[in-house]
């Protein structure tokens, strides 16, 4: 049986915890780290994010109150390089440069937090896992890997088995936001909560204005409008929406399709590529590239279905709690990632990963039957206000926070609630808690 921690601080002042991040643009790792600073207690804690260059991240966090560092560090190069078939080759040379680049990180960072002593390190991303967890480590300081992707099982696993090494040695405890993720880290799963992610349910939400955003991007009064939020990448898979909406374009002459989002952390060949696949297909009258945006609540409200195309990757991705929150009916590819979120059949519609003319049959059905549009919006908003709001999501945090903080100052080792919230069992969402020593 979970036993929550006491929260209590004996009147003291809050614990102070830094965020290490690993980029200053917005994606879905930086957004939560955004949401997660703003929600935490400020009785219990303080947070601090630290960044490796300016950008929306740092502003966000000044326009917030939040406090912020940055601290500039060396540029990482790829680790790999591609020839021809896509085929990618280990890179020897980029492997050494960004050894120097993590010794040159850890050694700002420690003298930082040698100054500032916080109570707690959490590291966001790849790279800063690796210095973050160093200059933790070095300093004796408590440190916990928040880990939101997948560890490449490139070159026979040579990545993730190498990821695994420096989690069994470096952080005290790992929050993973998907249990795919624990699987991969097999041999310290004992040290790992899985706690999906949630969303300001107040903030995403049904009944917000979105016409004025439709007339921005000249979409016609009458205009029925499938939309995609997300990193212009190819695992997003934004190629295979064009597909199918080109099948079913034709169908439905009212229908428009809006992608917002751009590269972000990658060059913009990609979407080179979909903007030329958009006119090949004749379909620059009816898809509108709307690029980064500020104002998500609107985006969504401003679309009919949301479609998520994700072929990979993605675990209990923020777009797509977003768009449940905001009472969108959803179509979605079949990923683990997916499935977590939802019960079987009740939240979205799924349809095999990566097939288009499978979307296209469940976006036509989808666009054609409004009671079962609103079926699914109904049912989307009541499981991300039952299961996936910011404050479950905070407070699932804070337990780790404070075992991980509580255990540092004892002599005595004590048991890290090792949380899961909304496992699968026999294709059903429930959530358990368990304590492992």
């Amino acid at each position: 049986m979970f036993e929550p921690i006491h929260q209590g601080n004996c009147g003291g002042e809050p614990r102070l915890v830094v965020f290490v991040e690993c980029a200053a643009a917005m994606g879905g790792v930086q957004f939560s780290t955004l949401y997660l600073a703003q929600h935490l207690d400020p009785a219990l804690w303080k947070p601090v994010v630290v960044c490796p260059e300016d950008g929306d991240l740092p502003d966000a966090c000044r326009r917030l109150g939040i406090e912020v560092h940055v601290f500039e560090q060396p540029k990482l190069r790829s680790t790999s390089f591609r020839i021809r078939n896509d085929v990618r080759l280990p890179d020897p040379t980029a492997w050494l440069w960004d050894g120097v680049a993590m010794l040159v990180a850890v050694r700002r960072l420690a003298r930082w937090l040698a100054q500032t002593n916080p109570d707690l390190v959490v590291t966001k991303g790849l790279f800063s896992h690796l210095y973050g967890g160093l200059a933790a480590r070095k300093l004796g300081i408590p440190c916990i890997w928040h880990v939101q992707d997948f560890i490449s099982e490139r070159f026979l696993g040579l990545y993730r088995r190498a990821f695994s090494l420096a989690a069994s040695l470096l952080p005290d405890h790992i929050i993973a936001d998907g249990a795919a993720i624990r699987r991969q880290l097999r041999a310290v799963e004992d040290r790992i909560s899985v706690i999906l992610n949630g969303v300001d349910t107040n903030i995403f939400r049904p009944g917000i204005d979105g016409m004025s955003l439709r007339k921005e991007l000249g979409l016609p009064d009458g205009a029925i409008v499938v939309g995609h939020v997300g990193r212009m990448t190819p695992w997003k898979g934004q190629h295979y929406l064009l597909e199918a909406f080109a099948r079913i374009a034709p169908e439905m002459p009212n229908a428009y399709l809006v992608f917002v989002g751009d590269p972000v952390f990658d060059t913009d060949s990609y979407q080179r590529k979909l903007l030329s696949l958009t006119a090949n297909l004749g379909l620059t009258e009816r898809v509108r590239f709307a690029g980064y945006r500020h104002d998500m609540p609107e985006v969504l409200a401003s679309v009919d279905v949301f479609a998520f195309t994700s072929v990979e990757k993605d675990t209990s991705p923020l777009t797509l709690l977003s768009a449940m929150a905001a009472g969108l009916p959803i179509v979605a590819f079949d990923i683990e990632g997916v499935r977590e979120l939802i019960d079987e059949g009740e939240q979205l519609l799924l349809t095999p990963r990566g097939e288009a003319d499978a979307l296209a049959e469940s976006l036509l059905r989808l666009l054609s039957d409004a009671q079962l549009r609103r079926r699914l919006s109904a049912s989307a908003r009541r499981q991300a206000e039952s299961k996936f709001s910011l404050e479950r999501h905070a407070t699932s945090i804070e337990e780790v926070f404070l075992s991980v903080d509580q255990q540092s100052r004892s002599p005595f080792r004590k048991p890290v609630p090792s949380v899961t919230d909304h496992t699968l069992a026999n294709g059903r969402t429930i959530a358990k808690h368990s304590l492992h020593s």
